[in-house]
């Protein structure tokens, strides 16, 4: 079972689940692997830390889908064509993975989700019965790029996303990985074959939808979020050139906290959890935790000629070389990066324009 995405940024990317069931013994039970627990303690540590434990929760097929019902999200159903064994086999799987010692897992939103389960449950069972024909024809994509095609109608999770996400994301994709995503998974399986008497036959024996989207279902977090960023990189070059940095003070002081804050943040993602997809964050070149320090030296009103003149120096190298840095930056990281330019020239301007009346000979 494949369900479509939903409003909430957890369920953008959509689900998967496996149905099996028997008319004739009233066999009916839905095996979901995304399932976790807010009464979790320490539930939002965990969660930010990769340490939160998903299990394989188990219910049956009306339940599941009035879930999905109520949220106004579209239902596919597969069925899979195959023999009794492979049936009983891939039942005895899940049936052993729901165990209470066996249902928990440690989720890794690319290598180990509701639907990569479902993939390796199958392929388990399968062994080298299945295939996939077109895997050798399969398009390459990195993992930024795949989510991305779901963040579209969502600028502000996009943006917030590629700044959690590390170098890792830049990476291809291949034909197996891309099944992290539960519409790969559907569209893979619709392709894929299974051996059967010794004859190849198409793994899916008829497919159909269960619910049709709500049209009047809403995905959207703003309609652009760009405009926002160049406003303020014009603005800080403006202001830059025309007007003297000690006016606009406390602007600069929020803007070099709040990017201060943000490299703590990405940091922590780094070092102090388990994510592998926040790991080697190259947004630490620009996000830097000493523009904290710069907000102080305007606090205790001594800006530092050398702290702003090595500031700016950075964040121009950094626009310099922007494309060969190996990781792929958000689009709204180039104006971010030329305002603090800005700012951090504007500081070292003044500096240089006090200094030089200092050195002017008296009359």
């Amino acid at each position: 079972i494949t369900c479509g995405s939903g409003n909430e940024l957890y369920s953008t990317f959509g689900h998967s689940a496996l149905h099996i069931s028997d008319p004739s013994t009233g066999l009916d039970r839905v095996y979901n692997y995304g399932t976790f627990d807010f009464d979790t303690p320490n539930f939002y540590v965990k969660f930010a830390r990769g340490q939160l434990n998903y299990f394989l929760n188990v219910t049956d097929f009306n339940r599941f889908v009035r879930t999905y019902q109520y949220e106004g999200r579209w239902v596919y159903r597969q069925e899979l064509n195959l023999n009794v064994s492979q049936k009983a086999e891939i039942f005895a799987f899940l049936e052993n993975n729901a165990l209470p010692q066996n249902k928990f897992y440690k989720y890794d939103f690319f290598y180990d989700n509701c639907s990569t389960r479902l993939r390796d449950a199958l392929e388990t069972a399968l062994g080298e019965s299945l295939t996939y024909p077109e895997a050798a024809a399969d398009t390459t994509a990195t993992f930024r790029e795949l989510i991305d095609l779901y963040l579209i109608d969502l600028p502000w999770s996009d943006f917030g996303i590629d700044l959690a996400l590390g170098m890792p994301c830049d990476n291809e994709a291949d034909f197996r990985e891309k099944m992290f995503l539960p519409d790969y998974l559907m569209a893979n399986l619709g392709k894929a074959q299974v051996l059967r008497d010794g004859e190849m036959i198409s793994l899916v024996k008829k497919e159909g939808m269960v619910l049709a989207e709500n049209p009047n279902l809403t995905k959207s977090d703003s309609a652009s979020i760009m405009w926002i960023f160049w406003a303020l990189m014009i603005f800080c070059f403006i202001t830059g050139i025309f007007i003297h940095p000690k006016k606009l003070k406390w602007f600069d002081i929020a803007f070099f906290i709040l990017v201060g804050i943000l490299s703590i943040v990405i940091a922590l993602l780094w070092f102090a959890t388990e994510h592998s997809a926040t790991k080697w964050n190259l947004n630490l070149l620009w996000a830097l935790p000493t523009w904290i320090w710069g907000s102080i030296l305007l606090l205790r009103k001594k800006p530092s000629s050398k702290f702003f003149k090595v500031h700016a120096i950075i964040t121009f190298t950094i626009m310099v070389f922007w494309i060969v840095i190996p990781q792929s930056f958000h689009e709204a990281v180039i104006p971010i990066v030329l305002a603090l330019a800005a700012r951090s020239w504007s500081w070292q301007k003044r500096r240089f324009t006090i200094k030089k009346a200092a050195d002017a000979p008296q009359v």
